[in-house]
């Protein structure tokens, strides 16, 4: 009897023993599961402060390197505006040994086509021969020309494939056309039409100004530009380019030969008509307003400032316009 109750007891408190071993292992691994979770999550949080650390000195150290190809855009820029300095100067071109540079380039701005010098009866040939040559159909061209011309014009008749009032109403603009000269290149997207020129050519910016005599500088301009304009092949007006850029083909150098009469450059490019007439008396030989533009670069950085002056012998030169982007 009492060795009968023993084993029971002894029994018993195994089963105790046993069943608290099970709880204190469970418990152990428990514990053991939460202390591993929560180094994960400690860990997981250390190395997203060490990225977010990181990501700000990146940007720090690239907000600084932006800073300096501002800066040495800026010097260039300085120079450029200088009214003593011509283009083609060596003053124009730095470099140093840490991987920064400036570079200057200066140009007339009538080495661009005046749009709003081009909205006239007898001139709108030259726009539609353009956005023709940058892939518009001849009813494509004409109707985007029509548009600008009811754009600036005071009146609300409609030319026959243009865009007044009425027309941009059902697109959901009230307030136009402005039926006013342009004042930004800005504006010319929102007339009708201009999508498809934009499309065709999107750095059609790059033809256009509002600055200038509205003439179109033929010592300047580039040869796409001169044909469209004289209506005479390509290659006739890459032979007035070689020849005004002398006989190292670069120009802004000592041996460029520029144009000295219009009657000159039409008889270079084998145009019979007379400047007067070539291009609706478009061309002139020299530009009166400058553009200069500054690229500066540090390591993998660059900044480009755009201004439009009026050079003055003065020493004064106001500025007309002023751009900034990134790149080149």
């Amino acid at each position: 009897m009492i060795l009968s109750l023993a084993e029971g007891l002894v029994s018993t408190t195994r089963r105790s023993f046993s069943g608290t071993m099970r709880q204190t292992t469970v418990a152990r691994g428990s514990a053991l599961l939460v202390v591993l979770w929560v180094i994960a999550l400690l860990s997981f949080l250390i190395i997203t402060s060490m990225m977010v650390v990181m990501q700000d000195v990146e940007t720090v150290a690239a907000r600084r390197l932006v800073f300096r190809a501002r800066q040495l855009a800026e010097a260039g820029l300085a120079i450029g505006v200088n009214p003593l300095v011509k283009p083609g100067d060596p003053l124009l071109r730095k470099s140093t040994g840490y991987a920064e540079s400036y570079e200057v380039n200066i140009t007339t701005e009538e080495s661009r086509l005046n749009i709003g010098a081009l909205l006239t009866e007898e001139r709108r040939v030259v726009l539609e021969r353009l956005f023709g040559s940058w892939g518009l159909r001849p009813q494509e061209a004409q109707a985007v020309v029509d548009a600008l011309m009811d754009w600036v014009d005071a009146d609300d008749f409609k030319r026959l494939t243009g865009a007044e009032r009425a027309d941009y109403k059902k697109d959901g603009f009230s307030d136009r056309p402005y039926n006013r000269p342009i004042q930004s290149l800005d504006e010319v997207t929102l007339v009708r039409g201009m999508e498809l020129v934009i499309q065709a050519n999107p750095a059609w910016r790059n033809v256009f100004t509002l600055w200038g005599s509205g003439g179109l500088d033929i010592n300047e301009a580039p040869a796409e530009l001169i044909a469209i304009v004289a209506d005479v092949p390509l290659s006739a007006a890459h032979t007035l380019v070689a020849a005004r850029n002398g006989p190292d083909g670069i120009p802004h150098t000592d041996d460029d030969e520029p144009m000295k009469s219009l009657d000159e450059a039409m008889v270079l490019m084998g145009a019979n008509a007379a400047p007067q007439t070539a291009g609706a008396g478009l061309f002139i030989l020299k530009g009166s307003v400058t553009r200069v533009v500054s690229v500066g670069r540090t390591g993998a950085y660059a900044r480009r400032i755009s201004v439009i002056v009026q050079k003055s012998a003065g020493g004064r030169s106001p500025v007309m316009e002023w751009r900034e982007s990134s790149g080149d």
